[in-house]
C-alpha cells in the first residue's frame, strides 16, 4: 500500500473540512464571506470539466439568477445578488476561453456599438453631474446591460439554444404565475415583496411574484407570456397543449388585471390577441365570434368575471390622482431638460433634481420620473437621447426587414412590452429581465434573417 498517496488523500479531506468549517463560522458573523463558495466551485470546475461545458451551464445559471434577483443573494445583504457575482465571472471566462467568431458577432455590431457609445456618453456626463456617485451607479447598470447583450449574442446562436431558453423562460413564467395566484388568493407574499410594505386598500392581494413592485410583475408576466404560449401551442400532444394554452391565457389575464396596472393590462391584451390570431388566423375569428356571447355571460353573471371587470374599471377610472401626479412629473422632467440647455444634468442625476423640484428645496432625496425616455434626455442630453432612440428604431427596422413577423410575433411583442414598461415603471435601467428579453428579441430577429438568407442561396 502506498502510504504517501493515503496521507495526501487524508490531508486533502482535512483541508476541505477546515475550509468548510471556517467559511461556516466566519459566514455566520459576516455573510459576505459566503461569496467565497461560488468562487471556489468555479475554480474547481475549471480544473475538472471542459471549459465549453462550464460556459454553457454557467450561462443558464446566470439567466436563472437574472430572473430571481434578490431571492438569490447573500443572506443579510440583499443588494449583493448572486447574479452580480456570476455575471463578471462569466464574462471573464468568456473573454479568456470563449470562441469568438467575427461572423457571429458582425450582425450584432450596431447594437454593441450603440450601447458602448451610450456608456461613453454616460461617463462623459459625469463632468457636469452634481452627484458623481449617482452617475457611477448609472454607468454600472449600463455596463451590466452591455454584458447581458454580449452573453445573449454569444450563446443564443441557433435554434437548439433558443429552444432551451424558451423552456427556461416558460418555467419561470409558470412558477411566477402560480406564485401570483397564491398571493392574490391568500394575501401571502414572499419576504422581499413590496406588498408587505405598501399599505393600500388593494395591496394585500396584489401579486408581485419574485419582484418588489406589482407594476413590475404585471409587465414581467406580459413580456414573458408569448414564450410560454408558444411552447404550449407547439407541444407534440396537440390537445393537451391547447388546453394548457387556454388555461394559462385566462390565468395570465386574471393575474395581470389583479395588479391594477393599466399598461400591464394593455400589454397583456395585445400579446394575447396577437398570439391567438397568429396561431388560429381566420379560424380564430370564427371561434371568437361564436364564443363572444359565452364570454359576455361569464363576465356578467359569474363572480370572477364581475371581479375582473370591476378591477379593470377601477384601474382606469379611480386613478386620476395618479395620472395627475404622473403628468406633473413629466412637466418637471421637461423643465429639467430645458434648464440644462438640452445637454443633460449628468448620468443618474435626474431623480435627485426631480426630487428637489417636488420639495422646493435641495436634498439628497430620490424620485424617479416614470418615463425612461424623458429621464434619458434629462440625464444624458439630446445626444444620449438620440443614441438610445436609435437602438429601438434599429430593432424595429431589422424586425420588419428580416421577415421574422411571417413566422413569429414574439420580437414585435417584446418591442411593444418594452415601450410599455418604459413609461409604466419607475425606472427600467435596473430591470435586467427587460434588457435580457430585448436582447433575446434581437437574437430571434437575426436567426430569422440568417434562415432567410440560407433559403435564398439554396
Amino acid at each position: 500500500m502506498n502510504t504517501n498517496k493515503f496521507d495526501i488523500y487524508i490531508l486533502k479531506k482535512v483541508v476541505i473540512l477546515i475550509f468548510c468549517l471556517a467559511v461556516g463560522v466566519l459566514g455566520a458573523g459576516n455573510p459576505i464571506i459566503y461569496l467565497v463558495i461560488p468562487l471556489v466551485l468555479i475554480i474547481t470546475l475549471i480544473n475538472v470539466v471542459k471549459i465549453d461545458m462550464i460556459l454553457e451551464y454557467s450561462f443558464w445559471f446566470v439567466v436563472l439568477t437574472l430572473f430571481l434577483g434578490a431571492y438569490l443573494s447573500v443572506p443579510g445583504f440583499e443588494n449583493i445578488y448572486l447574479f452580480r457575482l456570476l455575471l463578471p465571472l462569466h464574462m471573464l471566462l468568456l473573454v479568456i476561453f470563449g470562441n469568438f467568431k467575427w461572423n457571429d458577432f458582425r450582425i450584432y455590431f450596431n447594437y454593441i456599438l450603440l450601447l458602448i457609445l451610450l456608456l461613453l456618453i454616460s461617463v462623459c456626463s459625469l463632468f457636469v453631474a452634481d452627484y458623481v456617485e449617482l452617475g457611477l451607479r448609472y454607468c454600472y447598470f449600463m455596463v451590466e446591460i452591455i454584458c447581458i447583450f454580449i452573453l445573449c449574442f454569444y450563446h443564443l446562436k441557433n435554434k437548439k439554444q433558443m429552444k432551451k431558453l424558451f423552456q427556461i423562460i416558460s418555467s419561470i413564467f409558470n412558477i411566477s404565475l402560480v406564485l401570483g395566484l397564491v398571493e392574490n388568493l391568500t394575501g401571502w407574499h414572499l419576504w422581499l415583496s413590496g406588498s408587505n410594505v405598501y399599505v393600500t386598500l388593494t395591496s394585500k392581494l396584489q401579486p408581485t411574484g419574485f419582484l418588489y413592485n406589482t407594476n413590475d410583475y404585471a409587465l414581467f408576466m406580459g413580456i414573458l407570456y408569448p414564450f410560454a404560449a408558444y411552447l404550449f401551442l407547439e407541444m407534440k400532444h396537440k390537445y393537451l397543449g391547447r388546453l394548457l394554452y387556454i388555461v394559462t391565457t385566462f390565468l395570465t389575464l386574471y393575474i395581470i388585471i389583479s395588479t391594477y396596472s393599466r399598461i400591464g393590462m394593455l400589454v397583456a391584451i395585445i400579446s394575447i390577441t396577437t398570439v391567438y390570431f397568429y396561431q388560429f388566423k381566420k379560424r380564430g375569428s370564427i371561434i371568437l365570434f361564436i364564443l363572444t356571447p359565452v364570454l359576455f355571460l361569464i363576465i356578467k353573471f359569474t363572480s370572477i368575471g364581475g371581479l375582473m371587470s370591476k378591477t379593470v374599471y377601477s384601474a382606469y377610472t379611480d386613478k386620476f390622482t395618479s395620472t395627475d401626479a404622473r403628468e406633473h412629473l413629466y412637466l418637471l422632467l421637461i423643465k429639467i431638460i430645458r434648464d440644462s440647455n438640452f445637454i443633460g444634468v449628468g448620468a443618474g442625476n435626474v431623480p435627485n433634481k426631480l426630487n428637489n423640484l417636488l420639495l422646493g428645496y435641495t436634498s439628497d432625496g430620490y424620485t424617479t420620473g416614470h418615463n425612461y425616455w424623458l429621464e434619458t434626455f434629462g440625464n444624458l442630453g439630446f445626444v444620449g437621447f438620440i443614441v438610445c432612440i436609435c437602438i429601438f428604431i434599429l430593432f424595429l427596422f431589422q424586425l420588419l426587414k428580416s421577415g421574422c413577423l411571417k413566422k413569429s410575433p414574439i420580437p414585435l411583442l417584446i418591442w411593444i412590452a418594452f415601450l410599455g414598461a418604459s413609461i409604466a415603471l419607475s425606472t427600467i435601467l435596473e430591470k435586467r429581465f427587460l434588457w435580457f428579453i430585448l436582447a433575446v428579441g434581437i437574437c430571434l430577429i437575426k436567426q430569422a434573417y440568417k434562415e432567410g438568407l440560407n433559403r435564398d442561396t439554396c
